[in-house]
């Protein structure tokens, strides 16, 4: 029997590329599909990751084919709207996304992609109809394209900087705190001698993309980045680390150790490094103690989110924090083999501590397991919060779709993401216990 999913928060493949498109300076994507595609980017992508505004955000074009187009084929009108793009638009590269209607008449694409580089512009392409695959694929398609691409159309960079490691697996607005969790990794590979290369965000433009073979590693930090460091490791033989998630905490020690170990790093400059991060967090711990204790941080919780964050968020609280993780929700559809990886890791955080782990993103089956959880703080989207009202438990959203915060270069990554989400949390369940008179 067919089964209505409610409220999905994975989008489809046309929306991962154009996250991922939009998050590089210099890059304009050209929609080659329906207005409407665009249109329920913004509504349900855009405005829904923590107050992102579409106007920061590059342009970007679209073909708004018709009923004639869907009839008859659309490429007369891609080439006329790539024409007026370049002409209106001054990109360094121009990224053809598609839709489900062109791709569904059959619209030549690359041969529309190849007219464009004929007359010298900068143009790639990726096939992304929505019925290929969730956001997680478009993310895929588009990375794809830029790796396999973009040394057609840009000579190599003849000269890469030492040290430089790609930063794979975050996927723009799918996870709120890209930009700030984007920033810390970076802060923290500085740290101990490397060179990130962050490739999305701020000042990260189509430079930063054609670095990527020069690099001495791949650091992939969620399931999503598994493929283009196995593509990277195909065509230029680049070594990968591969983590669950994101490091929060102590968690970054582990990292830069077995960074500097495998890179050769100087390992004295790590370890002092690393000693002042955890000082300073420890000072974090100190100065909440007294909240934590009158106010009865140690709580059950439930935590819904995409493989990165719960692995990260829940590794730190369970570990460093003292919370209970007692129902885990990954929202994301990883694949098998890393879903038996996952269980295996998430389901033993508290040695001892029956921790249940769950895929899933339906709206309301989320709802009805979150109901028997007896859990006493719910952490997860937007959409959790109406089930944590009706409970009368404390809540805090932090995963996508993120409605009802504003999310600039807030980070939950690393040591200083660590003490954001100490404060997020104890904010929160202090405001909680505030109002219903219980400290």
């Amino acid at each position: 029997m067919a089964h209505h999913l409610e409220g999905s928060r994975n989008s489809c493949a046309l929306h991962g590329a154009l996250q991922l498109f939009e998050s590089i300076d210099g890059v304009v994507p050209v929609i080659h599909s329906t207005s409407g595609c665009g249109v329920q980017h913004y509504l349900g992508v855009t405005r829904m990751s923590g107050g992102n505004d579409p106007f920061s955000s590059p342009p970007v074009s679209s073909s708004n084919i018709g009923q004639k187009h869907v009839v008859f084929g659309g490429g007369s009108r891609l080439r006329e709207q790539l024409k007026n793009t370049v002409k209106v638009v001054q990109a360094d590269l121009y990224a053809i996304v598609t839709g489900c209607s062109t791709e569904m008449v059959g619209d030549d694409i690359p041969a529309m992609a190849k007219e464009g580089r004929d007359q010298d512009w900068p143009v790639i392409y990726a096939n992304t109809p929505g019925f290929s695959g969730d956001v997680h694929h478009g993310y895929h398609l588009a990375v794809k394209a830029l790796i396999e691409q973009l040394p057609d159309i840009w000579k190599k960079t003849e000269e890469f900087p030492a040290q430089l490691v790609n930063i794979w697996g975050i996927i723009p607005n799918q996870d709120p705190f890209w930009r700030g969790n984007l920033q810390e990794l970076g802060r923290l590979l500085e740290g101990i001698g490397l060179v990130p290369n962050l490739l999305l965000g701020s000042e990260q433009s189509v430079a930063s993309w054609l670095q990527i073979p020069g690099a001495l590693l791949n650091l992939v930090l969620s399931p999503w980045g598994e493929l283009p460091a196995r593509l990277l490791e195909e065509r230029y033989a680049t070594s990968s680390i591969i983590l669950d998630g994101l490091p929060i905490g102590t968690a970054t020690s582990t990292l830069l150790r077995r960074l500097t170990e495998q890179l050769k790093l100087d390992s004295m400059r790590t370890e002092a490094f690393i000693t002042r991060e955890e000082a300073r967090l420890d000072l974090q711990f100190a100065r909440l103690a007294d909240s934590y204790y009158r106010a009865g941080f140690q709580r059950e919780f439930v935590l819904v989110g995409e493989s990165a964050q719960v692995v990260g968020i829940a590794e730190f609280l369970g570990t460093s924090f003292g919370l209970l993780p007692r129902t885990l929700i990954i929202t994301d559809n990883p694949p098998d083999s890393v879903r038996e990886r996952l269980v295996t890791r998430l389901a033993s955080i508290v040695p001892g501590y029956e921790t249940e782990v769950i895929f899933g993103e339906d709206r309301s089956e989320i709802s009805d397991i979150i109901r028997t959880s007896e859990a006493q703080l719910i952490l997860g989207s937007s959409l959790e919060r109406e089930v944590s009202v009706e409970l009368g438990v404390p809540f805090l959203a932090l995963s996508f779709p993120l409605a009802d915060r504003i999310v600039l270069e807030r980070s939950y990554a690393g040591y200083r993401g660590a003490t954001t989400l100490l404060e997020d949390i104890g904010s929160t369940i202090l405001a909680f216990s505030r109002d219903y008179n219980l400290c």
